[in-house]
């Protein structure tokens, strides 16, 4: 009993002496909240925990109000939980806060929780920023016509939200148009300032005055810029003139006019009218024309104005059709011209053959109408002749005067007179020119001579003859012919020849006679073939020896 009560005191005795003594609390330190990023709604909370202090901190973060300077876990705050003891200091922490209201100061404090309480940082404070609307401006309008215009406005800055939509508001009623007027509107964002856009409006009233404004939405709100305001054009029609009338013929002419002004719409039809009877003359009486816009003024134009009476005067007058109206120029006068035929002369005979002549004539002037055929006809019995003889002509129309022509008469007798004269055909009517004569040249013959032998040996002779002349045509064919049996040979008997024309005159040439019999007196002479005609030279005569 005693050991155990022993046993105590001295459990007691330890117990008293190992009690630690008691320690001092030490609270976390906070350093200074910085501010930054802040906007209409929203900012960011910057700060440290520079010292953990000696107990567990459970939770840490910021609390902030707009009414209260010194701000408590009861108002608003952000949290990130307890930290672990072992966790190194400086520990950073950042929140960025939201949902709050736009130009509105609040205060805010960092703070930790431990064990004896909060603890948190000095108070500071910050405003938020104010809501900036986008800037505008409305700019002026440009081309303007009877029912469009382009309008124009500049995004001159963007303001604190995003921008979701932005246009053009008009009325011609309102002074100041606003979205419920007519608008045109373009959607998105815009990231660029400044930015300008443009939109074309079309359907406007003519002759009508416009008020218009630039508008912007931004979140939600709706920002107009400066009034301006146009008026559309009034409708005007093209202004045309009548020109002077040129070419004119017995049934045609050239009618000229100019468009100097486009009016308000596009042309479609612009021409001449014209009238024998009508004064005035319009589309309703003989017209031609064209179609299609015209973009160049003064835009002269000419048209051809034909199956006209001949000698008669006619009044006409340009016009031009646009938006379904036909506006006209002056009244003008011409007068077509009187049927007058060609003239034509025939000139000369340039060469005569033979059987054919070059035969030359000038067709002096036109006429009333285009020529359809000119050239040369004759005849050796007609003194007279016309086309119903021998012709040669062309059929090309002519556009020069005068103009001088030649035609070959072809297919002619040797030695022969001729009549011919020159002749022109317009509009079906043949005109002649005066008669003249040619007379054809007679056939002349080569001319050729027997010239002599060579004897070679008793049975072999070289004979020896000339072309003298050529002639009135080609020669064919030339040579010697021989015979003891003819004292006249002909080509029919023993010959040798040569064929084609000689190049020049005279021309000499050499035929060898072979195969002669011994003991004979022959006969030779040249000969010569042009158009089918033999022409001989004289007869000579040689002996042969004995076989």
């Amino acid at each position: 009993m005693k050991n155990n009560i022993k046993i105590f005191v001295c459990l007691v005795l330890l117990a008293i002496g190992c009690k630690k003594p008691e320690v001092e609390v030490t609270p976390p330190t906070l350093d200074v909240v910085t501010i930054s990023e802040v906007s209409t709604a929203t900012a960011r909370l910057s700060t440290n925990i520079t010292d953990s202090g000696n107990q567990n901190i459970s939770d840490y973060g910021f609390v902030y109000s707009e009414t209260n300077a010194s701000p408590t876990l009861s108002d608003t705050k952000t949290s990130h939980g307890a930290i672990d003891p072992v966790t190194p200091t400086p520990i950073a922490f950042t929140d960025v806060i939201q949902n709050l209201k736009p130009n509105t100061t609040y205060n805010v404090r960092a703070y930790t929780s431990i064990s004896s309480g909060p603890v948190f940082s000095n108070a500071i404070t910050f405003k938020t920023s104010d809501i900036i609307q986008p800037k505008i401006r409305t700019d002026a309008a440009t081309s303007i016509t009877i029912n469009s215009a382009k309008m124009q406005g500049t995004l001159e800055a963007k303001g604190t939200f995003d921008i979701t939509e932005y246009g053009i508001v008009w009325s011609s009623t309102n002074a100041s148009p606003t979205t419920s007027d007519s608008k045109v509107a373009k959607t998105g964002n815009v990231t660029s300032f400044p930015s300008s856009f443009t939109f074309e409006i079309t359907n406007l009233a003519v002759n009508t005055n416009y008020n218009y404004r630039a508008y912007v939405i931004s979140n939600g709100v709706t920002t107009y810029a400066n009034s301006l305001n146009f008026r559309t054009l009034a409708i005007t029609q093209p202004t045309i003139t009548t020109d002077i009338a040129s070419n004119i013929s017995i049934n045609s002419a050239k009618l000229q006019g100019t468009v100097t002004g486009k009016g308000t719409f596009d042309i479609t039809e612009y021409g001449i009218c014209w009238s024998s009877t009508n004064t005035n003359p319009t589309t309703a009486d003989a017209k031609a024309a064209k179609t299609g816009n015209i973009t160049t003024f003064p835009s002269a134009y000419t048209v051809d104005a034909t199956n006209l009476a001949v000698n008669t005067t006619y009044n006409y007058r340009a016009y031009v059709i646009s938006n379904g109206v036909t506006t006209y120029g002056n009244t003008l006068t011409f007068k077509t011209l009187n049927v007058t035929l060609p003239s034509v002369k025939t000139d000369a005979v340039l060469l005569v053959f033979i059987n054919s002549a070059k035969l030359q004539g000038i067709v002096e002037t036109k006429g009333s109408y285009d020529i359809n055929e000119y050239g040369i006809c004759w005849s050796s019995r007609n003194s007279v002749p016309t086309t119903a003889d021998s012709k040669a002509s062309k059929t090309n129309n002519l556009v020069v005067f005068p103009t001088i022509f030649s035609e070959d008469a072809n297919n002619l007798t040797a030695n022969t007179t001729y009549y011919f004269r020159a002749f022109v055909v317009s509009n079906g009517v043949t005109t002649y020119g005066s008669v003249l004569t040619f007379k054809t040249n007679p056939v002349v013959l080569p001319t050729l001579s027997t010239d002599g032998q060579t004897v070679v040996n008793d049975l072999v002779r070289n004979l020896n003859g000339t072309l003298l002349t050529k002639g009135s045509y080609d020669i064919t064919e030339y040579g010697m012919c021989w015979s003891f049996a003819n004292s006249t040979p002909t080509t029919a008997d023993s010959k040798g020849s040569k064929t084609g024309n000689p190049a020049s005159f005279p021309a000499r040439f050499t035929i060898e006679a072979n195969g002669l019999q011994g003991s004979r007196t022959y006969y030779y002479r040249s000969y010569v073939i042009s158009n089918g005609v033999t022409t001989y030279g004289s007869v000579l005569n040689f002996n042969t020896g004995k076989n």
